[in-house]
């Protein structure tokens, strides 16, 4: 619009066209023009009366609505208003611009980091009219417009001149009607992404149909036969359709056809070999299906053909163990794509000459390649990727125009060549999960146009490289679980481009001090420095100010001062293992969106903010053990909470449990122990439904513990510890008997379950438990461990405890045991394995391992009691 200046003729500008007779102004462009702002209704646009082509694209009118006064365009022939920021009802007055040819209203949605949602809505009654009126129509463009409401019968009465129908991601739901596909003159169908069903007519398509668009909706069935009447079609795209059966031979008829692509469906049966008379194919795609490929016969008929073929990506995922022999013959391939699949062997000399001259993409990764690679015949590759292979040998330097190089994932070893830093157009390198070595390359803040850099988990050395702080553009550096030893690059946190710092296992040491840090990484979102050696303090809003940080771990690090508290955006947050001090501020409350925290193994004191069992409706986990939280553990847990894990031991919580627990019906994992908590014991946590583990050991628990009260109490327990408490009344094994009969074997005793996560044991030692030792323990055949030791318990030793074949560990000491250690037990595989102290202070009991021997006057061991 730089034209646009007083004394001009308007005719003049750039973007107005005038009548050559009349010199009215009768075209606007403004596409592309920067325009910001809201389109008014009094706007001096609307006083061009005489306008057939108005075109505002590519601009911002915030939000505003498309306004009736477009109505007043009687001559209006093409209308685009697409990518815009428009919203609300497109309106009936649309429809009362008859003439019209073009009518562009796609891409006005609202987007924000992978949120995509629509802005434009229609109703239907405004749809059906607009249908009807406008039936000179031959481009027809809604795609990202909410169309919910539209009945799907309304394209029915499509304009017949109609060639270009574009309605992608509309919402639209129900079944379409197969009428849409027998238009006259419709060149381009795209339906992609909706909610609807399709049904193929058998017949009756639209025989001048060259491109079809149906990715990601719903078919469900067969690709029919008649799919070979469209023979006018160029581009045909099925992929995401969830289509089953095989390719129909019928496919052969599209002999013009250029692009295919069939992926991510359920087809099966071979690849048929009549795409080799497909000789216009450019683009082919038909991965992440089930097909099988009859290499000898395509390579046995593809002499000289496929000559156009650019983009190969019929083999992802298709079982192949060599590399097709065909491949030989596309001398004009430009993308190939072999990824996931089971080829072996070292790559074959005839493979470097497939499209030799052209090739600019190169996918082989995710198979069983071996051997090395000296360098890259191919001087026009951008892209390579040969990650999750058996490469060997020095890295591979690719050619100088190359712009993303993987290599992840394989066995190349030495140091990385200094030669790497010459590919001044590389934007992403991935050297991760090598043996790489030796010092990581000074020159690479060379690479000006960088923007992720990945060599995370190799045997790099030395310090980290500071040129990397010429990288304006980097947004991501990863060399986690390396051996690099530095004090710690604070010009990071001053690189505004950085979205990912991973730093963490590594020896990275000395003192962090964020007051001497110039800038906050307000686009941070990733930031991973664990298990370092690092010290000093963070502020305790530092991070407050990264509104934008996912991830925050600072954890097995000797960390001090106050509790740095993440923003609301955070979903994880460790801290754990430093020497972090004072209050958990209620200001944690605020990161609303956390799903795992753990702080665990600090020096927190005083009273956890009442808030924090139910501020974050996501919380997954809390870890607060080993620090010195004092006071009763917070009385108010939200009652949708998700929790799954909650580990508050080794602190010094006083009081009672809160009942509010039982709010927690995801809860797996509860650990109390080593705390001041006063209770009786818990019955009522029985009826969690997914509680696998329980520890309350080491509190003051007290009183006489009954049996279960339901049959299902504690149906999913593994793990039951209620050791050093004051605890009384018979022994309890029921707990862990329960799960045992509902899970693990059926009427026949056959096991019916895969092994549990957490491995099933009992420690009820140093309580007051009395009473004998009951038979039916012998029933907890995969129980590991079994700990009774400082108890009450008297009578002997049941027989049965010789059917505990999987126990690992066993503690009976210090109770009132009397008569003969079970032969049985002494017979298990693992017996001498126990602590030869398992059975000490039994005054009563006899029998190997104890120096006791057993007597005639030994008491018998009596029969086994049931339950």
């Amino acid at each position: 619009m730089t034209t646009w200046k007083n004394g001009l003729d308007c005719c003049s500008w750039d973007g107005v066209t005038c009548d050559n007779v009349t010199g009215n102004i009768i075209g606007l462009d403004l596409s592309y023009s920067c325009l910001q702002g809201t389109l008014r209704s009094n706007s001096s646009l609307f006083a061009l009366r005489h306008l057939q082509s108005l075109n505002l694209a590519s601009n911002n009118f915030y939000t505003s609505p498309i306004l009736p006064e477009l109505s007043v365009f009687a001559e209006l022939r093409h209308l685009n208003l697409s990518y815009s920021n428009f919203s609300g009802l497109v309106l009936v007055e649309i429809s009362f611009l008859s003439k019209l040819v073009l009518l562009d209203l796609s891409w006005n949605n609202k987007h924000d980091y992978m949120l995509w949602e629509q802005s434009l809505k229609i109703e239907n009654t405004a749809f059906k009219i607009l249908v009807q009126n406008l039936t000179e129509l031959r481009e027809l463009n809604l795609d990202f417009i909410d169309m919910s409401a539209i009945s799907l019968n309304s394209f029915v009465n499509l304009s017949s001149s109609l060639t270009f129908f574009s309605a992608a991601n509309c919402i639209l739901q129900g079944e379409l009607p197969p009428n849409i596909f027998s238009l006259p003159n419709f060149l381009d169908l795209n339906l992609d992404s909706n909610d609807f069903t399709i049904s193929f007519p058998k017949s009756n398509w639209s025989k001048s149909l060259e491109s079809l668009t149906l990715l990601s909706t719903s078919i469900s069935s067969k690709i029919p036969y008649s799919i070979g009447e469209f023979k006018n079609l160029k581009t045909l795209d099925l992929r995401n359709c969830t289509l089953i059966g095989s390719i129909p031979s019928s496919l052969v008829n599209l002999t013009k056809l250029t692009n295919l692509d069939l992926s991510r469906n359920e087809l099966a049966g071979h690849i048929p070999s009549f795409f080799v008379k497909l000789e216009q194919l450019m683009d082919v795609d038909l991965s992440f299906n089930n097909f099988t490929i009859e290499l000898n016969l395509m390579y046995n008929s593809m002499n000289h053909t496929f000559l156009k073929l650019e983009n190969f990506w019929p083999c992802l995922v298709c079982n192949l163990i060599e590399f097709p022999p065909f491949l030989n013959s596309l001398k004009m391939l430009r993308r190939l794509y072999l990824s996931e699949n089971k080829i072996g062997g070292q790559i074959l000399r005839w493979f470097w000459d497939v499209g030799k001259d052209t090739l600019q993409s190169l996918d082989i990764s995710s198979n069983l390649i071996e051997g090395g690679i000296q360098q890259f015949p191919w001087k026009e590759l951008i892209y390579v990727d040969l990650s999750d292979n058996l490469f060997q040998g020095p890295l591979p330097i690719p050619p100088l125009h190359i712009v993303i190089f993987k290599a992840n994932d394989n066995g190349f070893n030495g140091e990385i060549p200094s030669s790497v830093c010459k590919l001044s157009s590389l934007l992403y390198l991935k050297l991760a999960r090598n043996n790489l070595s030796g010092p990581i390359p000074q020159c690479l803040g060379n690479l000006a146009n960088l923007w992720g850099l990945d060599l995370s988990a190799n045997k790099f050395e030395g310090t980290f490289p500071r040129s990397l702080d010429n990288g304006a553009s980097l947004t991501s550096i990863n060399v986690s679980y390396n051996r690099i030893n530095d004090t710690f690059p604070k010009w990071l946190l001053e690189t505004p481009s950085l979205h990912v710092i991973a730093l963490q296992f590594n020896e990275f040491q000395g003192q962090i001090d964020p007051q001497t840090i110039l800038f906050v990484p307000f686009k941070l979102l990733f930031f991973f420095i664990s298990n370092n050696n690092l010290g000093g303090q963070w502020p305790e809003e530092y991070f407050l100010h990264c509104l934008n940080l996912v991830t925050l771990d600072l954890s097995n690090n000797r960390f001090e001062g106050p509790l740095p508290i993440p923003p609301p955006a955070t979903h994880i947050y460790f801290s754990a293992n430093n020497k972090i001090g004072g209050k958990v501020s209620p200001l944690i409350c605020n990161a609303t969106e956390l799903i795992l925290l753990d702080l665990s193994n600090n020096s927190l004191i005083g009273t956890l903010p009442e808030c924090l069992m139910s501020f974050s409706k996501d919380l997954l986990v809390l870890n607060l053990r080993m620090n010195m939280i004092h006071n009763v553990i917070p009385r108010k847990f939200a009652e949708d909470s998700k929790l799954r894990t909650i580990d508050l031991s080794r602190n010094r919580f006083e009081g009672t449990l809160p009942r509010s627990l039982l709010h927690c019906e995801n809860l797996e994992v509860l650990n109390l122990g080593n705390n001041r908590m006063k209770d009786t014991f818990p019955n009522w946590l029985g009826t969690l439904p997914k509680l696998q583990v329980l520890v309350l050991r080491s509190n003051m628990f007290h009183g006489f513990m009954s049996s279960p009260r339901e049959a299902r109490s504690f149906s999913e327990l593994h793990i039951f510890d209620l050791s050093n408490n004051n605890l009384s009344g018979p022994l309890q094994i029921r707990y862990i008997m329960i799960y045992y009969e509902a899970h693990c074997h059926d009427e026949s005793g056959q096991k019916t379950k895969q092994a549990a996560l957490y491995e099933r044991c009992i420690d009820l030692s140093c309580n007051h438990f009395g009473g004998e030792l009951l038979g039916d323990i012998g029933n907890l055949k995969s129980l590991k461990g079994l700990k009774f030791s400082h108890n009450k318990l008297t009578g002997c030793i049941p027989l049965s405890t010789g059917n505990l074949t999987e126990l690992e560990w066993l503690d009976l000491s210090s109770n009132k045991f009397t008569g003969r250690i079970p032969q049985e037990l002494a017979d298990l595989t693992q017996f001498n394995t126990f602590k030869s102290d398992s059975f000490a202070e039994n005054p009563g009991l006899c029998g190997f391992p104890l120096s006791e021997t057993c007597t005639n006057n030994s008491q018998e061991i009596p029969p086994v009691t049931i339950l």
